[in-house]
């Protein structure tokens, strides 16, 4: 298959290339096209007012994609438009994030928006992330059980408009007890705003914080990785709600 590969960690992460390794040892035809520096957390933005830049990027002592000196939906829209418009990608992936995109994440991360610029070209699309990486990431967990789950899904056909995120326990492949779809939890990143003074005197903000736990529905993905399974959550685009629709007329 011919897949793309993107992130939002940058293309010097660990992640993309212990993904972008294993997919090549399956015998895939793969590109990356993936961010000059960190983009976590930029949501599907886009770059409007300044130029966008690109370059070929070397990793151990060989070409391993090109960068971009924009968001990560920049880096698909650079790839589908430019680079490699003339290829019929059978997915773009993007990943594999160093954290996880849990619950309402996705509505903040540059990872699930790479995989979701995929989906608007048209394409199969999937978004990977190890939840809770410490100083020994299992990025070979996630980029074992993809290339597997690819072969199994290879006859699929995706929805218009639809795509995958996916959440792997950081464990050891043998440890993980194996995977579940589920619906997105009402996870919240519980927001800390440190208040700090700059060399000037003048005072600015430091967002921190930490993930909340969200509900505990036993469907949810933030629940099934909790328990050591891979989360696969099916997701739309379409953001349309019919049924507040029809209530909203009367008014």
């Amino acid at each position: 298959m011919k897949i793309l590969i993107s992130n939002d960690d940058g293309i010097y992460a660990e992640g993309i290339r212990v993904l972008t390794k294993a997919l090549k040892e399956e015998g895939h035809e793969v590109y990356v096209v993936a961010p000059i520096e960190e983009q976590s957390g930029t949501g599907h933005g886009v770059t409007l007012h300044m130029p966008l830049r690109y370059s070929e990027a070397e990793r151990d002592g060989e070409f391993f994609g090109y960068w971009v000196s924009g968001k990560p939906a920049d880096c698909v829209k650079v790839a589908c438009g430019h680079l490699y418009k003339d290829i019929e990608f059978d997915y773009v992936i993007a990943g594999i994030n160093r954290g996880a995109n849990l619950g309402t994440d996705v509505f903040y991360s540059g990872t699930f928006a790479a995989a979701s610029e995929g989906v608007f070209y048209n394409r199969k699309a999937i978004a990977i992330s190890l939840c809770d990486p410490d100083n020994s990431p299992y990025f070979e967990s996630a980029a074992e059980f993809l290339t597997e789950y690819l072969d199994k899904i290879q006859e699929v056909e995706f929805p218009a408009g639809t795509l995958l995120n996916i959440n792997v326990p950081n464990l050891p492949i043998e440890e993980i007890k194996g995977y579940q779809y589920t619906s997105f939890s009402n996870r919240k990143f519980e927001d800390n705003l440190v208040e700090r003074i700059d060399t000037q005197g003048k005072n600015y903000y430091w967002l921190g914080g930490k993930p909340g736990e969200g509900n505990n529905e036993p469907d949810t993905d933030s629940v099934v990785v909790k328990n050591g399974y891979i989360s696969i959550t099916p997701a739309r685009m379409d953001l349309y709600f019919k049924e507040f629709s029809e209530t909203i007329k009367n008014y």
